[in-house]
């Protein structure tokens, strides 16, 4: 009787009943124990650990990127390359760190003042990103996301273990200045790449409060080898905040935000998730959605928009969304607030004294549009002229969200039924009082906190 080994074993067995369960350090031990098992195992590991990486602007972590980027096998297996924001200007020394743990420290801050600011980061960059043929996603995140099975563990940029050992500090996260620049940093970095088949998608999700990516990071050079990065883009999901820079409120004319969309002409998806929701509504989210309104020729190739967090005028939002009714299919609405506008179209059916615009803009989107499905969470309604709390819309059940497909005119019935709206306790349908004589409560339009529409 032969004496059963792991060699003899079926592959599908040692995948799925061994190696799938084993901690990352027991499966490395267990590829290296001869050559027939670390060939045997070799695409299930690179399609776990090597599809999706994420790394930071630090030159040990870049150049790990690149040495992937020119391994034979491994290259082939990167399609999503995440650049995450942990920075060392924006991290407090630990005070307790030894003599060698500060001089550390004081080198990383160094390196990525340096790798940022003398165009290495963009060389290392741009070599990698040469090198990888399957590349699909370019994205920046200043968070660690959840998805990692084995070990239990997150989405962490490459070398942030190393630094804490070497340093003993947790690198914080950038601000949306630092974002903004390494998302200029990529975009440079694809064009110089001079990639034959250019990346489809390029993904900025930033979920740390406020963070987002200013209109100056939207700057890109007029040239050929840019032009050809833009026009292939197909996904675009974006978090901004243009109001961390001066720029529009003090500059009239377009957005460079604008700019960079006109350009890119092949996109069919497109998410904007803004980081301020509070404050004035004429500013950044409503200022940009009705910037680009004004703009002819933009995004004719759009299908699906998705706009979140942001506050806006109900006007404003069906002008943008029915400005691409020729092409676009699916809209996804996810905490949008509806803040006040006069005119009485926008009131309750019930009562000319209730601010309820919802309904409307949903009937205005189903004549002005073709749309075949729509995803809508989350919502509420702002009468800024009260200044009174957030008016909250949820469905039927108490859930927060809905979604719905085929055609909008067969299913806008069942999404009107299902709203419901929290009226606050002290707005009486029935009163005589005018709208500026109500005495509500502080204005509070952040009860929502940031995320990303769409999640993981």
């Amino acid at each position: 009787m032969t004496n059963a080994s792991l060699v003899g074993m079926p592959l599908e067995l040692l995948v799925h009943l061994i190696a799938t369960y084993l901690p990352t350090k027991d499966l490395g031990a267990l590829r290296l124990t001869n050559r027939y098992l670390e060939k045997a195992l070799f695409d299930t590991f690179a399609k776990e650990f090597f599809t999706k990486k994420q790394f930071m602007c630090t030159t040990a972590s870049l150049q790990t990127l690149v040495n992937i980027s020119k391994h034979e096998a491994l290259k082939k297996f990167l399609k999503h390359c995440i650049v995450g924001l942990e920075s060392y200007d924006a991290t407090r020394h630990n005070p307790a760190a030894n003599d060698v743990q500060r001089k550390a420290f004081r080198h990383g801050l160094a390196d990525q003042f340096a790798l940022m600011s003398s165009g290495r980061g963009r060389d290392l960059l741009a070599t990698a990103f040469r090198h990888l043929p399957n590349l699909e996603t370019v994205g920046i995140r200043d968070y660690e996301a959840n998805g990692r099975e084995r070990d239990g563990s997150r989405w962490r940029s490459y070398g942030v273990p190393t630094v804490f050992r070497e340093t003993s500090c947790n690198l914080g996260s950038g601000s949306s200045q630092f974002a903004s620049k390494i998302f200029l940093l990529l975009m440079q970095a694809l064009a110089d790449a001079e990639r034959t088949i250019q990346v489809p998608c390029i993904e900025i999700i930033l979920r740390k409060h406020g963070n987002g990516l200013n209109d100056l990071a939207f700057f890109l050079s007029k040239d050929p080898k840019m032009d050809k990065v833009l026009d292939g883009l197909q996904q675009l999901l974006l978090t901004m905040n243009l109001d961390a820079e001066w720029t529009h409120t003090e500059l009239p004319g377009p957005t460079m935000m604008g700019a960079f969309l006109h350009r890119a002409n092949s996109l069919q998806h497109v998410r904007l998730n803004f980081a301020d929701q509070r404050g004035d509504v004429l500013k950044s989210s409503s200022f940009v959605l009705q910037n680009l309104c004004t703009q002819s020729n933009l995004l004719p190739n759009l299908r699906c928009l998705e706009l979140g967090m942001l506050s806006v005028k109900p006007e404003i939002l069906v002008q943008i969304i029915s400005k691409f009714s020729a092409t676009i299919r699916h809209v996804s609405l996810w905490k949008v607030v509806l803040a006040q506008d006069t005119a009485d179209r926008w009131k309750d059916e019930a009562s000319i004294y209730r601010y309820h615009p919802w309904p409307r803009v949903l009937r205005d989107l189903s004549m002005a549009t073709q749309l075949t499905s729509m995803t809508v969470g989350c919502l509420s309604q702002w009468n800024t002229s009260k200044h009174g709390p957030l008016t909250k819309i949820h469905f039927s059940n108490n859930d927060v969200s809905r979604k719905y497909s085929g055609n909008i005119k067969e299913w806008l019935p069942k999404l009107l039924g299902e709203l419901e709206v929290e009226w606050p306790s002290d707005d009486d349908e029935d009163s005589d009082q005018s709208e500026t004589e109500y005495d509500g409560e502080d204005s509070d339009a952040s009860v929502y906190e940031n995320g990303s529409m769409g999640g993981e």
